[in-house]
């Protein structure tokens, strides 16, 4: 018993000396960089990440949160996958393919705005799609997308055409070369992406009756390792935190209240389509995670 004893208090000391170890070295959370300088979609994912590891310092220890290099959507995946380092957290939808292979921490980051869709389209086609009345119409039009975005599988499973781009800025420019009839953004991204180009590109408008919905949790991701582990472990009891107390909430209409009432959301009309990437476990139950512009 004295020598099982005295293992068992070298256990707990081997322990101890390697959580210090960790939480002095601090824990790195790498995300994918913007894709250009006037790429500023992510701004308010990495402020919800940074304020619930700010909270959490007490139980946890230090942090980082850096940026790599810029990748596409299948690269972070790949990367989280093989657990290269590379990245070790990315923000992006779900799939049933991501939620075996990694650890999603599943609260929909943006509470499911990014599942309401608004058009990027040249000015002069606007009496177009004002004249859409059902879905049927919608899918004569040609969607943009960036190759490997989950939002092609999602579009294309519902019947749409589309035309996608291997460059970010370059899909901009492919829809006033006419290359397809309307850049798919969310209510998120929509905003900020049209003041940055408006002056460059006077053509580009932002389509003022129609508002395409599916639901598109988006998560932040890890690797399936103990170390993925633990970095979502503290980052979920961050956000659970801030859910509690309203931070969260209020950071959200911080940075998305003037996009909603701008674009009239609830002014416009909505087609809801289905998305077939989503896990049984989509936590819609818990109301809270979820915002509804319509509602709201």
């Amino acid at each position: 018993m004295r020598r099982l004893g005295k293992f068992a208090v070298f256990i707990i000391l081997f322990m101890q000396f390697h959580i210090v170890a960790f939480a002095e070295e601090g824990m790195a959370y790498i995300h994918n960089a913007p894709e250009s300088a006037a790429d500023k979609r992510y701004e308010y994912h990495w402020k919800i990440l940074r304020t619930a590891l700010e909270r959490t310092k007490s139980n946890y220890g230090k942090y980082s949160l850096t940026p790599s290099i810029p990748m596409s959507e299948n690269r972070q995946a790949i990367e989280l996958i093989k657990a290269t380092g590379i990245i070790t957290v990315m923000h992006l939808g779900t799939s049933m393919e991501f939620e075996r292979k990694l650890v999603p921490i599943r609260i929909p980051v943006d509470k499911n705005l990014s599942g309401y869709m608004v058009y990027l389209i040249r000015k002069e086609n606007q009496s177009k799609f004002s004249a859409v009345k059902n879905l049927d119409d919608l899918r004569k039009f040609t969607v943009g997308q960036g190759a490997g975005w989950l939002d092609v599988q999602i579009l294309k499973h519902n019947g749409f055409n589309v035309v996608t781009g291997s460059n970010y800025d370059g899909l901009f420019k492919m829809l006033l070369a006419k290359r397809f009839n309307a850049f798919q953004r969310s209510a998120v991204e929509i905003i900020a992406e049209f003041d940055q180009r408006k002056g460059s590109m006077p053509n580009l408008h932002i389509e003022k009756d129609i508002l395409f919905y599916y639901p598109l949790p988006m998560y932040f991701w890890f690797s399936n390792t103990r170390k993925g582990q633990r970095l979502a472990d503290r980052a979920q009891e961050g956000m659970m935190s801030m859910i509690e107390d309203g931070t969260y909430d209020k950071i959200f209409m911080k940075y998305h209240k003037p996009a909603i009432d701008r674009l009239g959301l609830k002014n416009r009309t909505i087609f809801k389509v289905e998305n077939p990437l989503l896990s049984p476990e989509t936590p819609f139950k818990d109301k809270r995670l979820w915002y509804d512009p319509l509602k709201n």
